[in-house]
């Protein structure tokens, strides 16, 4: 295997060592069940209504043995028949009630952590997104949130019941006879601690199935997105040989847990057809002595039944809840990730919606930052721009132009100096209010798979919103091309808008950043892809849209920034040039380098 993932372990922090922990698991679930006290309480309370009414059920019977039966009185068993119906109708009803609210109870349950987990992952900072791969995501979010219902809805809640019942059958043994209780009490310990054997092991492997899952996941989404490349560079070979090695890898785990899951069914019908061996045989033998009635023996017969009948249920449930109780380790874990931007909105601060529109005005006072502590991308750098002002950052890749950018819109905090907007820091602007003064548009940026409307709006359509689409299509050049479309504004886009050419990409980006009239409109090498023919839409698109506002443009082409008010030329982290393209052309240094280099390569094309 040329690419063996079985080399990396299922790591000791992804597992689960203890049945303690495993209950420590099940009370991270109290912060969502106890919102339904309630009807967890009704279910609680109608299990041991269920035990009882099994419980009669069996005394009814050895009574009419004992009694009627015995005796030959027919009609005397008809009261015994007509009490054993209405216990068993009682049961009956009882049980779904029981089953009905618990199960429901468990599927809201379900739905809050999921909602919650999906509100979780959008607080939480870009750096988080960068250590995990988004395929791992999706399964926590997805598969593991369906084990944890499957849990719930079909072992966990109905495994209490079970626990009611075996409970009630041992109280009715001991009623019966003491004597063979503790016979049966013995072996039910024995299998108990073969219980816990199977316990031990089978949580190791459904641990591991839980994360060989999530890569297996994390790759196909990795791979899927990069399709074009993979065959562009005949790779389908060896990225089958990864693919069959995770999954070979994921079918060990599984299998595991079948051996011990079937095995551990197997210990259960031994034991149970052993236990009733041994009371056959000893109940016998009291029966001769005339210490025991024929109705008691059949009547502790059938409540050994009734405690090794939910054992084997447990024992199917199982599976369930070791793949439930993974699932809970892994979806837990994520909640305790924090976001790196923290951001308490004080009771005086109004809400975002209430903020006056921003002035645009930036200030870095010796502002320094870096991705790893000690490893400064920005250093010492201070910058004042004036609202309205339009200014153009160039340098080499890594200089720090982006990550200028990332601060600016507060995706990370600086380590030292100060950001401003408008001469407050941006750590005390509301966050939200902080992001909707500032757009930003990139080379690559985002189209959902939504409609034309909910891609401009970024939110679901609603009456009243025509006018102010149609304003930013028509000031963005987009118009034409949402006409042509079938639909439209309702026309659904394909997946990251791959209906659409890179051109007519950037002209829908730029009728949204038109549409959400920001106060500092930020383009991250948003022109350079563009083809010549949408080339002039997209440029008197993007003149139209700088009027009025801040500006800053991150660029590689020179050519594209000559009537900017002032170029920032940027170097290892420093801004080591700044002026007018007519200023800057002229001086010796990093700008005019790269003006002759570009002037050199249109010549020779």
């Amino acid at each position: 295997m040329s690419m063996d993932v079985l080399a990396v372990p299922v790591k000791a922090s992804e597992r689960r060592e203890s049945g303690l922990q495993d209950l420590k698991l099940l009370g991270k679930l109290w912060p969502y069940m106890k919102a339904y006290k309630k009807s967890l309480l009704i279910s609680f309370i109608l299990l041991p209504v269920i035990a009882l009414a099994e419980m009669g059920q069996t005394f009814v019977i050895r009574f009419a043995i004992d009694g009627p039966i015995k005796a030959g009185d027919i009609q005397g068993l008809l009261g015994y028949a007509a009490g054993f119906a209405a216990l068993l109708l009682l049961n009956y009803r009882v049980r779904y009630v029981q089953m009905a609210e618990s199960q429901n109870t468990g599927q809201k349950i379900i739905r809050d952590l999921r909602t919650d987990l999906y509100r979780h992952y959008q607080t939480l900072s870009p750096r988080f997104y960068q250590r995990h791969p988004l395929g791992k995501l999706v399964t926590r979010l997805t598969s593991d949130i369906e084990n944890l219902s499957e849990m719930l809805s079909s072992g966990g809640l109905s495994i209490l019941a079970d626990v009611a019942m075996i409970l009630g059958a041992m109280a009715g043994m001991f009623l019966m006879n003491w004597s063979l209780a503790l016979v049966t009490i013995v072996t039910l310990l024995i299998l108990l601690s073969l219980m816990e054997v199977f316990r031990s092991r089978a949580r190791h492997a459904y641990d591991e199935i839980r994360v060989k899952a999530a890569r297996i996941n994390a790759f196909l989404q990795e791979n899927f997105a990069g399709m074009e490349l993979v065959q562009l560079y005949r790779r389908e070979e060896k990225n089958y040989e990864h693919f069959e090695a995770l999954n070979r890898s994921n079918l060990q785990s599984g299998l595991d847990s079948i051996l011990y899951s079937t095995s551990f069914n197997a210990v259960v019908d031994y034991m149970t057809l052993i236990t009733l061996v041994l009371i056959l045989w000893l109940g016998g033998l009291r029966v001769q002595e005339g210490v025991l009635t024929i109705g008691a023996l059949v009547g502790f017969f059938l409540f050994v039944r009734k405690m090794f009948e939910p054992i084997e249920d447990v024992s199917e449930k199982y599976s369930i809840l070791q793949s439930g109780l993974a699932s809970i380790d892994k979806v837990m874990a994520l909640f305790q990730e924090r976001p790196d931007i923290l951001h308490q909105q004080l009771a005086s601060e109004p809400e975002a919606a209430d903020y006056a529109k921003a002035q645009g005005g930036i200030t870095l006072e010796n502002l320094t930052f870096g991705y790893k502590p000690d490893h400064p991308i920005l250093k010492n750098i201070d910058l004042q721009i004036r609202p309205g002002e339009k200014i153009a950052i160039v340098g080499p890749s890594g200089a720090g132009k982006t990550t200028l950018i990332k601060l600016l819109l507060r995706f990370y905090d600086v380590d030292s100096g100060s950001l401003k907007l408008d001469g407050k820091d941006v750590r005390d602007w509301n966050l939200h209010a902080l992001r909707r003064n500032v757009v930003s548009i990139q080379q690559d940026d985002f189209l959902f798979s939504r409609s034309v409307t909910e891609n401009i709006a970024l939110a679901p359509y609603e009456p009243g919103m025509e006018a102010a689409l149609r304003h930013a299509a028509e000031q963005s050049n987009a118009l034409k091309l949402i006409e042509r479309l079938p639909n439209g504004f309702q026309e659904v886009l394909e997946e990251r808008g791959k209906n659409l050419s890179a051109g007519e990409k950037q002209l829908l980006l730029f009728a949204r950043a038109i549409y959400h009239d920001p106060a500092i409109l930020v383009l991250d090498e948003a022109t350079s892809a563009i083809d010549p023919v949408t080339e002039n839409l997209v440029q008197e698109a993007m003149h139209k849209l700088m009027e009025g506002r801040t500006v800053l443009i991150v660029a590689h082409r020179l050519s594209t920034i000559q009537q900017v008010d002032r170029i920032l030329v940027m170097e290892h982290g420093r801004i080591v040039q700044q002026g007018s393209h007519a200023e800057l052309v002229k001086q010796p240094g990093l700008y005019q380098q790269f003006y002759r280099y570009q002037e050199l390569l249109s010549h020779a094309g």
